[in-house]
């Protein structure tokens, strides 16, 4: 059985959002070009299958929220904000359900996020990573810093 490789670039996730809306109102509008269904049922449709789709354009608008997180040298950078590896006391992941956007040419479009939160010596820090392995390197480096 073939398994389709997945791909969580976000110019492919925003990609397949829009090109799947795209296609099926365009089929929608197409039909009634054709005189095939009338303007009322037209609109109802777009107006249904836009509220249906609505959660995955609300995807596109926490691609543009996106935490920077980086790490250089003894520093994990988020946002710009340094956190030295020997203040980090402990940290907790919490992963959400991955969300299929788009099957393309045996490549499946998955939108993976994670929250994570580090404890360090004076306060709590959050952030969103999303990316599955970017999720999995991220938590085994914290794993690998906390003990």
């Amino acid at each position: 059985m073939l398994k389709p490789d997945t791909e969580e670039r976000q110019a492919f996730i925003v990609t397949g959002i829009i090109s799947f809306y795209a296609i099926i109102a365009g089929f929608v509008i197409y039909l009634y070009f054709l005189h095939r269904i009338s303007m009322m049922p037209a609109v109802i449709t777009l107006l249904v299958f836009t509220i249906f789709y609505l959660p995955r354009f609300l995807i596109i608008r926490e691609l543009k929220k996106l935490d920077d997180v980086k790490i250089v040298d003894n520093f994990i950078m988020v946002n710009g904000v340094g956190i030295d590896f020997r203040d980090i006391k402990d940290f907790g992941v919490q992963r959400y359900k991955p969300k299929v956007i788009f099957f393309l040419n045996n490549k499946m479009l998955v939108y993976n996020k994670a929250d994570f939160y580090i404890e360090t010596n004076c306060e709590k820090i959050s952030f969103k990573v999303i990316g599955s392995e970017k999720i999995e390197l991220l938590k085994d480096f914290l794993n690998s810093i906390c003990q």
